[in-house]
């Protein structure tokens, strides 16, 4: 998996936040590439992580159970 747009995503999205608390040079660390030992980017990674997890495969088809159904 190519670690660079989540990476990138996950900065972005801390420097927003630092931004909008009023921590420019924060913000501006963070934007740079540096800081990723800041927990806000670290939540930001792992929010990233979340939301872009793929789909569960189906578990019913037709209305009976793929897999597992027991008698």
């Amino acid at each position: 998996m190519n670690d660079e747009p989540r990476s990138t995503a996950a900065r972005e999205a801390a420097a927003r936040y630092f931004r909008s608390q009023g921590y420019g040079r924060e913000a501006s660390i963070v934007a740079s590439g540096q800081g990723d030992d800041f927990s806000e980017v670290r939540i930001a990674l792992y929010l990233w992580d979340i939301m872009n997890v793929p789909p569960a495969p189906p578990t019913k088809r037709k209305g009976r159970r793929l897999a597992g159904e027991e008698c």
